[in-house]
Parts: structure tokens; sequence; C-alpha cells
């Protein structure tokens, strides 16, 4: 009997050995699980703010690549630039005229008479304007006036001693220019059509040989800046990234110079304008703009492209100083948030396949330990057994 009793005792405490790792693997299984969650929450937390500070700064990168766009147009409109973008343009007219002039006079110089045939090119030369207000003049080399489409008070009129406001002589200036290259360029000023204030300007001339004409033409020099900026915010206001992104330009005084998305805004002064919170967002614009060199973030409520309702959004904002212009471009909070859910459901399905697997380990350690724990058992008893009756 007391063998009997002996035995038990083993397997009893067997049995509580199995238990005692029953509960330890269990607390471990528990204990992993918290783990994994605190370290999931953790990742998430950081991870949210990683992907804001990611988001300005990648904000931050696409307005300062826009500014430098601006720079590369702003650098053709330096004083030593600008002249010759001038230049290279009124080169450019000037021969596509003369091509037209030069295949009529090859036409009709054996059809025409010779006052027929001028007046015939004079009528050409005449009609051929351009941009704003470009257009071409006539003279001969005694600076009278043949053609002039804008100031025709000038025709037939000797020009030889006429005087901008800086004292020169422009139209002895031509004739010299003409007699010693037979083309070239003359500054001075002039007061564009329309206008009494005379402004910057330069005049290619060049002669054209059959009738000795002086045919000139010029462009003011704020007039092709003027058309550099419209340039350059066409160029800003074509760029798009990702699913909503855009860029507008603002100025100092919260007036819209360029919005591709709400057009109706361009031109307008937006100092009073307010978003659904009342928060004055262009004045914010301004204001971090003039304060921060590098721009900073803004945080407001913007209609998505195509949307009514307004949602938040943070945009990054930066002033280019030559031309008193404010760039920004943003990205939509729910946009950022979606990229965190994402993450949390991707760190939810990935606990809950650590919990499946440690509890599919478990159980199948806890088989193995029964199935162990029955042998040995069963091994034990049967021992006893033959020792007890043999």
């Amino acid at each position: 009997m007391t063998k009997t009793i002996s035995v038990s005792m083993r397997t009893k405490v067997l049995i509580i050995s199995i238990f005692v790792v029953f509960f330890l693997a269990v607390a471990s299984l528990i204990a992993t699980i918290v783990t994994v969650n605190t370290i999931n929450k953790s990742n998430i937390d950081e991870y949210k703010h990683d992907i804001y500070k990611k988001t300005e700064i990648e904000l931050q990168n696409y307005v300062q690549v826009t500014i430098q766009t601006i720079d590369s147009f702003y650098k053709r409109t330096l004083p030593s630039k600008i002249k010759q973008e001038v230049k290279n343009h009124l080169t450019q007219r000037m021969d596509f005229l003369f091509s037209i002039l030069e295949e009529n006079y090859k036409i009709y110089k054996n059809s025409m008479s010779k006052e027929e045939l001028k007046q015939h090119l004079i009528k050409i030369i005449k009609s051929a304007k351009y941009s704003n207000s470009g257009y071409f003049w006539v003279n001969d080399f005694d600076a009278i006036m043949i053609m002039h489409p804008i100031l025709e008070q000038l025709n037939n009129q000797n020009l030889m001693d006429q005087k901008d406001e800086n004292g020169k002589e422009l139209f002895k200036a031509f004739v010299h220019v003409a007699k010693k290259q037979n083309a070239g360029f003359v500054d001075y000023l002039w007061p564009k059509p329309g206008m009494k204030k005379a402004e910057e300007k330069i005049s290619y001339v060049k002669v054209f040989e059959p009738f000795n004409w002086i045919i000139g033409t010029g462009d003011y020099v704020q007039e092709v800046t003027n058309k550099i900026k419209k340039d350059a915010i066409k160029t800003i206001s074509e760029i798009r990234y990702g699913n909503n992104g855009y860029f507008w330009i603002n100025n100092s005084k919260s007036k819209m110079i360029s919005h591709p998305i709400f057009k109706d805004l361009n031109g307008k002064n937006l100092s009073t304008f307010q978003d659904e919170n009342g928060q004055y967002i262009f004045n914010e614009f301004v204001t971090i703009a003039n304060e921060k060199k590098e721009g900073g973030l803004v945080l407001y409520l913007w209609p998505k492209p195509g949307e009514q309702k307004a949602k938040p959004k943070i945009s990054y904002v930066q002033k280019f100083q030559p031309w008193d212009w404010i760039i920004g471009t943003g990205a939509y909070v729910d946009e950022i948030e979606l990229k965190i859910k994402n993450m949390e459901e991707k760190s939810e399905k990935s606990l809950q396949t650590i919990t499946i697997l440690s509890a599919i380990i478990f159980v199948i350690v806890l088989i193995i330990l029964s199935l162990i724990t029955l042998t040995l058992s069963t091994k034990r008893d049967d021992k006893d057994y033959e020792e007890e009756y043999l």
C-alpha cells in the first residue's frame, strides 16, 4: 500500500508541474501580446510624428524647388540679361517681317510701279502688330518719318533733332546705326501707346535696301520683365504632384497673384478672407513668410480640388523676395491620417498574427506536455504494479 501511495504522489507532483508550466505559458503568452501591443502603439505614435514631419519636409522641398524655378526666370530680368532678352525678341520679330517684305518685293517688283510697291509694303508694315504694344515704323536716312502706325502726327516730319527725356537724339541715333552697321540697337525713353510717361525702351533698326528705308521696332524693358513674370506664373500654375498637389502665389499684401484651381481669386485682395473657423489664412501666410526666411507651416480649412466642403489642410509657405511673391503648397490632413490608419491596421493584423501563432504554439506545447505526462505516469504505474506483485 505504501508503494501505491508513493506512486500517486509522484503523479500528482508531475501534474502540478504541468499546471505550473501551463500557467507560466499563459502568462508568457499574455505578456507577449501586451508587449507587442505596447510596441505597436509606440511605433504608431512614432510613425504619426514622423509622417507629419516628413510631410512638412516634403512640402518645404516642393516650395524650395519651385522658388528655384522662379529664380531662373528672375535672373532673366536682371539688367545685364533683360536687354539681351529684348534684343533677341526684337531680332526675331524683325527677321520675320523682313522675310515677308522681301518675298513680296520679289513677287511684285516687276508687276507694280515703284510707288505702288512702296504703298503695298507700307501697308504690310503698318499692320504687323505683335504682343500688346509691338509695332514697326519706317523713317529714311534724313530722319523723316515715312510711317508711324501709332503716332500718325509724326508722319512726314523731320525728327533728326527729337530728344527723349534724357536729351538723347534718338532718331539721329537710328540713322547713325543704320549707316554704320546696316542694323543695330538703340536705348532711349519713349511713352507706351496711350500713355504719357516715357519708359525705358530698346529699339532695333534695320535697313530695307530696295527703298533705303530704316525700319524700326522696339520693346519696353518693363514689358519684357512682365512677360517673363507671366511665363513664370504659367509654369508654376501648371505644376502638379500627388493626388491634389499644386502651388499658388500671393504677395505681401495678401493679393492673389495666381491660384491654378480657384481662379476667381486671382487678382483679389484676400486680407479679409476667412476660412470656416474664422482664420485669416492669407494674412497668416504673409506673417510667417515675412518672419521666417525659410518659411513655415500653417494649419487651416480649405476645400479639395473639385469639392465644396473645406477640410483641414497644412501648407508650407515661403517668400521669393525679389518679386514679393509668397509661394505655397499643402497637404490635406485626412490623407495623412489615412496613411496613419493604414499603419494601425497593419499593426493590428500583425498583433493578431502573433497572437494566433503564440496560441497555436502554446496548444502544441500543452499537448506534448500532456502526452509526456501521461506516458510517464503510465510507465511508472506499470513498473510499480510489477514490483508490488512479483
